[in-house]
């Protein structure tokens, strides 16, 4: 059995909770039709489930603590190592092993792909790719000849929309900015494959995500909001939009043709998002963080409830930078455990020799990690007096490899991903609460499907996030690198599996951004991209 075209079909942030709904009233007709054809089931993503760690495993089928990505940026509020870009990624990617096999690779719009890799094929970057002033650089692409032509078409090329999340839930402004977007990178993509002959392509839409951010409780049928006045003239538009992705999805099943292998996937999955754990304001309460001069003062009750008036009223930018003040006045000396960035989702403990003011000594380590952890175990939401965390996990329980011990220490999870992590020092409570708001948050349980020649439909499989690599190269009939993930020949044609049993050797291969052209990012794009990253509410 030869192998035919590829078609790695990324949908970010996509989970059944909204396709499923969207199936039964219509929507989506191609995916649909696509998953009844498939082996499918829950994907099960990286902890904690965010973009940066979740790509990048798919991409590379190892887990953070091997390609070394825990979040948007590098270190923590003590290693401020700057924003992630591809030539941060410590392994190789899955395009290197097949190149380096001779099949040539178009990739899409993946996000954590800026600067755009030098593949056999063609490369367009996505999600952290900097746009400064609506401008996009050059090099988002390779060749770079590509880029150059994109940027000339009369609509022009974004990588991504602007976002704001204090507004957007209100309206379906960003449905009607994100099908902009859509109907441009739609004419992008057409126009690429109609000029590059590439047996494997990788795409990803990252509308999913952007959407459910804002409107999620109103297109899930379990949640509340979803019965409000409100949420049926937004959710049409959502269904709308759903329909416009489709078409693209057609677009690609056409390329692909009746004889190719499609692995459907998403990076992580998503819930309603309810409240949000200040974690360095608990810590601080708690005596495991120390704060120095007027910010002691955040100790004060009264003036945290002015700070709860205070976010409502000032500008978002001024609030932003009085954050930003508020916990430069750390006192690391007193420190022993301080948040991660929010996209992190975890825990560091303020580790000697690690950490530039740790003053944990290695002997304490693990007394002072119990500490943490008996402490996020005892914590409890007063609304209703149940424990807010549902476990907590230990850095060695979910990554290893030569970066791991750069990551959060720990990893608490809260009510099943519907309470986020925040770094929030001096916010006006423990927990911050958003349950009128319809926003979603991540969710572990992300989405899979492997449809082609043979495959048996079948529902309720069960995926990790590292499978998709080693099991895409499989199924291109290529030699497969070592990695932690492994191909799911349960759900293959046992013909084919029999025919070519998975070859998986030591390859030396690049690494993924390896002779990537592109300046490091600039003060002005470094400062958009961050800029960006806030209003998505993910710094």
């Amino acid at each position: 059995m030869s192998p035919g075209r590829l078609l790695l079909l990324g949908l970010d942030g996509a989970t059944y909770r909204i396709l499923t709904p969207a199936f039964e009233a219509g929507h989506m007709p191609a995916l649909k039709a696509l998953l009844e054809r498939s082996a499918s089931g829950i994907l099960t993503s990286t902890i904690p489930p965010y973009t940066p760690p979740g790509w990048t495993s798919i991409f590379t089928g190892v887990n953070p603590g091997r390609h070394g990505i825990f979040g948007f940026t590098v270190g923590n509020a003590q290693r401020r190592g700057g924003l992630v870009r591809l030539d941060r990624v410590r392994v190789p990617a899955l395009w290197n092993a097949a190149n380096a096999q001779g099949i040539p690779v178009g990739l899409f719009n993946i996000p954590m792909t800026y600067p755009a890799p030098p593949v056999e094929g063609f490369a367009v970057s996505g999600m952290l790719t900097p746009e400064g002033g609506g401008r996009t650089p050059e090099s988002f692409t390779h060749p770079e000849s590509i880029g150059r032509a994109l940027l000339e078409r009369p609509e022009g090329y974004r990588i991504d929309i602007d976002v704001d999340y204090d507004e957007d839930w209100k309206s379906t402004a960003i449905e009607e900015r994100l099908s902009r977007n859509l109907a441009v990178k739609r004419s992008a993509l057409s126009g690429l494959l109609g000029d590059y002959d590439v047996p494997l392509l990788f795409a990803v839409l990252e509308a999913p995500d952007r959407l459910m951010h804002v409107h999620y409780k109103y297109i899930d049928p379990a949640c509340e909001h979803y019965r409000q006045p409100a949420a049926e003239p937004i959710r049409e538009r959502v269904w709308a939009f759903f329909d416009e992705m489709d078409a693209v999805i057609g677009d690609l099943l056409a390329w692909a043709g009746p004889d190719a292998w499609v692995v459907t996937m998403s990076d992580h999955g998503f819930g309603p998002k309810d409240k949000v754990v200040n974690v360095n304001l608990a810590l601080k309460e708690w005596g495991l963080l120390g704060v120095s001069g007027a910010g002691g003062l955040g100790s004060s009750a009264g003036l945290r409830r002015l700070a709860r008036s205070a976010k409502k009223s000032i500008p978002r930018k001024l609030w932003r930078k009085a954050k930003s003040a508020a916990h430069s006045s750390i006192d690391w000396s007193r420190t022993q455990a301080f948040s991660a960035p929010n996209p992190q989702q975890g825990v560091y403990i303020n580790l000697a020799g690690r950490e530039p003011h740790g003053a944990v000594p290695e002997s304490r380590y693990e007394q002072v990690r119990d500490q943490v952890v008996e402490r996020f175990s005892a914590l409890v939401d007063p609304a209703d007096g149940r424990p807010v965390v549902d476990r907590i996990f230990l850095r060695e329980e979910v990554m290893d490899g030569a970066a791991a011990s750069e990551g959060p220490d720990l990893f608490p999870v809260c009510r099943d991903y519907t309470y986020e992590l925040s770094d929030g020092l001096y916010s006006p409570d423990l927990l911050t609460d958003y349950r009128e708001l319809p926003r979603g948050f991540h969710h572990r349980d992300g989405i899979f499907g492997i449809a082609g020649p043979g495959v048996e439909p079948s529902r309720d499989q069960l995926a990790s996030i590292y499978d998709i690599a080693p099991t895409a190269l499989f199924l291109a009939g290529l030699k497969i690198p070592r990695v932690d993930g492994a191909v799911l020949t349960g759900l293959l044609p046992p013909t084919l599996v029999a025919e070519r049993p998975a070859a998986v050797e030591d390859l030396e291969l690049p690494l993924a951004g390896e002779g990537a052209a592109a300046s490091p990012y600039s003060e002005e794009e470094a400062a958009q991209i961050e800029e960006s990253l806030r209003n998505l509410g993910y710094l």
